[in-house]
């Protein structure tokens, strides 16, 4: 089944309503304000992923992929719309690629947008710390219009979960125990489904859920379950699985067992590959080929088999009662390139709260631990900074827009 399709499919069994599926290249503003029934600057929120292939550090990161211009779409409809309040998100590697020109981009973008700019900032979230069970890491990008009169800066939500907050950890760094206290753990989220063999798929609970996390997931259901299905995996990667232990990965299996790609690999390098989950910590990011045991750390913490579809949504946020159709392929697919519903819902909520009045805490100095020369202190662009024509003209070797 193509891709969209699925995902039209997925939409509109779970959130029925207006929307539109296409090629946001083609939409026009006034069929986004007439579905929604606005007109331009009444809407409160636009909420835009561009698609991030392009900039995550797990893809090609090329700069020349079409994928990285798409935010040009969303500036062009915030243009017209004229939201309150525009949220961008995407990976942390947007930040560095072709040396934050992209990201420069998107903030001079909106700013310097005609009749009412936006007054921007950004900050790299992780899903953990606002209950979400898992390490993934999104750049997260707030502007208000001008006319609204909040600064830069607010509209992000304080970390819920953890001891720290944004900007004291950052992402692929290792973070100590002390920092996860109240993170949600792959036992919080997952150790309810029932047992599945590779390759099958189980279709009712076989026992109560423990804790809150579960009792949220299973909330209105009587014992239906939906896209709890264990990819098949071949002879030599079930032999490989039933060696691994929680925690172990690719390095503790016999030299002649590993695939041939990986017995030229040096030891330091891939070391979540065919790693086996463990129950009390805290999942890696959900990838859309969380299939494979050797893309990351998908390995069930007890049963030789990767993740299930509907774990790996359990990881994401997603109630059980969401139901993901489609062919299996583009189910891994909408999982995978999905926000975490948590992470989502605590920057609506911020962002809600701010609309009201009651501004929250603002951004300070998010980029503390790795700093980023063009922002300043509450993660928007410094004042004065050489307009970005000059500077992709002296980068035309590296960026083509």
């Amino acid at each position: 089944m193509d891709a969209d399709r699925a995902c039209g499919l997925t939409h509109a069994a779970n959130l029925p309503g207006r929307f539109i599926l296409a090629d946001l290249r083609e939409v026009e503003a006034t069929a986004l304000m007439g579905a929604a029934e606005i007109g331009p600057g009444e809407l409160d929120l636009l909420f835009a992923g561009p698609p991030c292939q392009g900039f995550s550090i797990i893809g090609s990161r090329v700069v020349w992929d079409e994928r990285n211009n798409l935010y040009r779409e969303v500036l062009r409809l915030t243009q017209a719309i004229r939201p309150r309040c525009v949220v961008i998100e995407n990976v942390p590697g947007l930040v560095n690629l072709a040396r934050g020109a992209y990201l420069r981009a998107i903030l001079e973008g909106l700013e310097g947008l005609a009749e009412q700019g936006y007054k921007a900032a950004c900050a790299e979230l992780l899903a953990g710390q606002y209950g979400a069970p898992q390490m993934r890491w999104r750049l997260i990008i707030i502007g208000w219009r001008e006319d609204l009169g909040i600064p830069a800066g607010y509209g992000f939500p304080p970390p819920t979960r953890g001891t720290v907050e944004i900007g004291d950890l950052l992402p692929n760094c290792t973070i100590p125990p002390w920092q996860l206290e109240g993170f949600t753990t792959t036992a919080d989220a997952i150790s309810d489904l029932p047992p599945v063999a590779a390759g099958e798929e189980e279709t009712h609970y076989v026992g109560p859920p423990v804790g809150p996390y579960q009792e949220a997931m299973r909330a209105g259901l009587n014992g239906e379950l939906a896209n709890h299905y264990a990819a098949r995996l071949s002879p030599a990667n079930l032999a490989r699985l039933a060696l691994i232990k929680p925690g172990q990965d690719w390095r503790d299996l016999p030299w002649d067992m590993l695939p041939g790609s990986m017995q030229r690999a040096l030891r330091k390098d891939h070391t979540r590959r065919y790693r086996r989950m463990t129950w009390d910590g805290v999942p890696r990011a959900v990838i859309t080929r969380f299939r494979d045991p050797k893309s990351g750390e998908y390995i069930h913490p007890e049963q030789d088999r990767t993740i299930t579809i509907r774990e790996a949504a359990r990881l994401q946020g997603f109630p059980d009662r969401f139901v993901f159709h489609g062919d299996r392929s583009s189910q891994y697919d909408q999982v995978g390139n999905a926000v975490p519903v948590q992470l989502a819902e605590a920057i609506g909520a911020e962002v809600r709260r701010c609309l009201d009045g009651q501004l929250g805490p603002r951004l300070r100095s998010p980029f503390r631990r790795r700093p980023v020369a063009f922002l300043d202190t509450h993660g928007e662009l410094f004042p004065g900074l050489p307009g970005l024509p000059g500077l992709m003209e002296s980068r035309r070797a590296e960026v083509e827009f």
